[in-house]
């Protein structure tokens, strides 16, 4: 029989429709039934919980781990029973009383001979008869019942795992001309930088990358099963998503291209044992990290967006957050993107080890109506503070690199002082630096880019001529408003029902031009409440006499 993690997570929403399983288990769902069921010292290992509250609070049902289910009624104490210590499981459905209806319940006999029954449940349509079959399967047909922890994301799995992921993605980009280019290495050093490579494991990735060849390569098969050897069986679905969603990205990336279906995963899919519905999955998560940094959307746009993604993911029977455990493919963490996730309320977010700081965390903040034009900013709020995290990443990104090449240039000067007969070594030292200030370069030109977008989000899209006008009517402001508007162009946009010409943000504006801009609107006042007001009555009162 396979892993008993499994086993559960697969069927316990058998039991009825109040069943959450790790991680799309809603956060306040699931500290809520920590701490009412007592699972403080091994929350990590939840795998799912029944929630049989009328409101949603999950304080009553069922909690289950991979060595127990823990039963709570009322303001009873919880009662913990231990799968090897079951005895038997039989369902019992009493007569009829008067009133036409049915008592049930399940009677749980212990090995020591005590008896437990198990009943109260009235939420979700739960069933009594398939929770007796599903635990008469526990107790049966496993042999081993161990706990595994449910909140990992790769950055806290062991390096070996990180090194054989990364093998595998080296080599798509090597076997499409047997090659790996600079704008590759940059996407292979940001993938590093998410998943947290330490020093070595960075070294034996980049040894691999210059030492890689048709003749000379560790085959996918092998290094899948380096993938499942070193994690928990209840990962392996999640990281082979998680895998074929980067090397999506890196093709679509170093391609220029977004259309689905290339060589290299089609010729390895079976490996990854995933079902079109989980490919499809991956597509449609690049594709959707792809809009958020591409277009101009704006909170409730990126709302709609990932809920449209997570009813996908449902659909196809995969948790949303198991499939950003490398983290996004724009640069974020697991830990921003997951947090975000459960900030939209797709998930509990991975709050294992990391701290749900909410990084897309300011749906509720939408400032006054778009009538006033007063959330003119806030609106894109989201998009902000998720491009300063991708900045963050990929300023780290630029950090490794440097200390990477001292890393090398020193191993370097080893080798020319005490083995200057290695020709061969000194020459593969000189490839990777040359490699590594190529990739350096890729990653500051894409950093910069980034820095581009989040400044733009500092400057209105949508410029009122006739506000900035006002604010810059004294002579010695009049300069700002022609630095300002020689950057806005006439386009039609859309405005309600209609479509109007309005002057919009050009799209070829410098980082350091928008910098300025966003500091000169800023220092104008431009967003301010009371600007804003006076520019709108300004302007009905023109419009009244013409």
């Amino acid at each position: 029989m396979k892993n008993i993690n499994l086993y559960i997570k697969e069927n316990v929403k058998s039991l009825g429709d109040d069943a959450y399983v790790m991680p799309d288990i809603p956060e306040k769902k699931l500290n809520n039934a920590i701490k009412a069921f007592g699972c403080e010292d091994f929350y990590e290992s939840i795998l799912a919980l029944y929630d049989n509250t009328l409101f949603g609070a999950a304080d009553e049902g069922l909690v289950f781990t991979g060595e127990k289910f823990i039963f709570k009624e009322d303001f009873e104490d919880p009662l913990v029973f231990v799968y090897a210590d079951i005895a038997s499981v039989e369902y019992v459905e009493a007569r009829k009383t008067k009133d036409e209806k049915v008592d049930e319940h399940l009677l749980i006999v212990l090995k020591n001979g005590k008896k437990r029954k198990i009943s109260k449940f009235f939420t979700g349509n739960f069933s009594y008869e398939n929770f007796a079959k599903f635990l008469q399967t526990i107790i049966t047909e496993f042999d081993e019942y161990q706990e595994e922890n449910q909140l990992k994301e790769i950055a806290d799995m062991p390096d070996e795992l990180k090194i054989a992921y990364l093998k595998i993605i080296i080599n798509m980009t090597f076997s499409d001309d047997q090659n790996i280019d600079e704008k590759e290495l940059a996407e292979l050093f940001l993938l590093m930088t998410r998943l947290e490579l330490d020093k070595d494991a960075r070294f034996e990735v980049r040894k691999y990358i210059t030492e890689v060849s048709k003749e000379h390569y560790e085959t996918v098969e092998e290094l899948v099963e380096v993938i499942k050897n070193h994690s928990e069986a209840s990962h392996h679905k999640s990281l082979m998503i998680s895998l074929v969603k980067d090397l999506i990205n890196m093709y679509f990336s170093t391609h220029d291209t977004m259309e689905r279906g290339f060589t290299f995963l089609e010729k390895h899919k079976n490996i990854f044992a995933l079902s079109e519905e989980e490919l499809d999955l991956a597509y449609d998560t690049i594709a959707n990290d792809y809009k958020l940094l591409k277009e101009d959307l704006d909170d409730d746009a990126i709302e709609r967006n990932a809920k449209e993604l997570a009813s996908k993911a449902a659909a196809a029977g995969v948790p949303l957050a198991a499939v950003y455990i490398s983290g996004s493919v724009i640069g974020m963490s697991a830990a921003g993107i997951t947090s975000g996730l459960a900030t939209l309320g797709m998930g509990m977010g991975m709050t294992g080890g990391l701290a749900v700081v909410g990084i897309i965390g300011v749906l509720s903040y939408k400032g006054v109506q778009h009538l006033t034009g007063a959330n003119e900013l806030d609106k894109y709020k989201t998009r902000e503070l998720m491009l300063h995290e991708v900045i963050k990443q990929t300023q780290k990104t630029i950090s490794l690199i440097i200390d990477d090449i001292n890393y090398i240039v020193h191993k370097l000067n080893e080798t020319i002082l005490h083995h200057e007969e290695q020709q061969e070594k000194i020459k593969k030292l000189m490839l990777m630096i040359a490699q590594f200030q190529g990739a350096l370069k890729s990653v500051d030109t894409k950093s910069n880019l980034y820095q581009n977008s989040a400044n733009r989000l500092q400057n209105p899209k949508i410029l009122d001529e006739e506000r900035l006008y006002d604010l810059t009517s004294e002579p010695t402001k009049k300069p700002l408003y022609d630095f300002i508007i020689q950057n806005y162009g006439e386009q039609e946009v859309e405005d309600g029902d209609e479509i109007v010409t309005a002057l919009v943000l050009k799209e070829d504006v410098p980082t350091d031009v928008l910098e300025k801009m966003a500091q000169i609107f800023q220092a104008l006042g431009y967003f301010d409440m009371s600007n804003i007001v006076t520019s709108k009555a300004s302007g009905f009162v023109k419009g009244l006499f013409g």
